[in-house]
């Protein structure tokens, strides 16, 4: 006959009942997959350089080959592998890494900031603390604005996006306010990495609507 030997206090019944009960909450909670958003892959049709606020506009770049870089340019909307548009990218992605077009070896001036705030709630650009990419001794693109934008889950190993908004500075010069929406393809498949942005094409640092509608 099992249980619990006679005499044992109670207070180790009860601190053993709770112990058991947390241990199949973990296990029960690792073998339900919650649910994330799911985005197809694809591009936005390009178009000229605006010159006036535009968007907000939304973008899954294919990112899931994990070799190379897919960007888009975020005033033409212009995406595909960086190498085929190596001073105009803006923002490019390779799996879960992110990185901006700026900074020592790459061709463009773009920096990016992170604003712990909804993204509609950004409506100017700050003016500093903008970070560029760097790249580290073994070769990697890193971008360490970028790192955090993702929370990883232990138990479904699944990445979330972070409640935060970057500002980005483009390759040219105009400011963007840009987040992640999301990171996986139907099926749960890693890679597609949704953004969505808003470009000032004016030259200006504001970011929402004057009146603010």
């Amino acid at each position: 006959m099992t249980g619990t030997p006679r005499g044992t206090p109670a207070w180790l019944v009860a601190l053993l009942a709770v112990f058991l009960l947390a241990i199949a909450a973990i296990v029960g909670a690792s073998l339900v997959r919650p649910e994330v958003p799911v985005f197809e892959p694809g591009g936005l049709a390009p178009r000229a350089p605006p010159s006036a606020l535009a968007g907000p506009d939304t973008v899954t770049l294919d990112a899931r080959a994990g070799e190379g870089w897919v960007g888009i340019d975020l005033a033409t909307r212009e995406s595909g592998d960086v190498r085929s548009m190596p001073a105009t990218w803006d923002i490019a992605a390779q799996r879960h890494r992110l990185i901006v077009n700026g900074g020592e070896g790459f061709l463009g001036d773009a920096g990016v900031v992170a604003v712990e705030s909804p993204i509609e709630a950004v409506r100017r650009a700050p003016e500093g603390g903008y970070a560029g990419s760097r790249v580290t001794p073994g070769g990697d693109s890193v971008q360490s604005a970028l790192d955090e934008w993702y929370a990883y889950h232990f138990l479904s190993h699944l990445l979330e996006p972070a409640e935060r908004t970057y500002v980005v500075r483009t390759a040219r010069g105009p400011y963007a306010k840009v987040r992640v929406l999301g990171y996986y393809c139907p099926g749960v498949e890693p890679g597609c990495v949704t953004l969505e942005f808003t470009l000032q094409g004016d030259g200006s640092r504001a970011l929402a609507p004057a009146s603010g509608g």
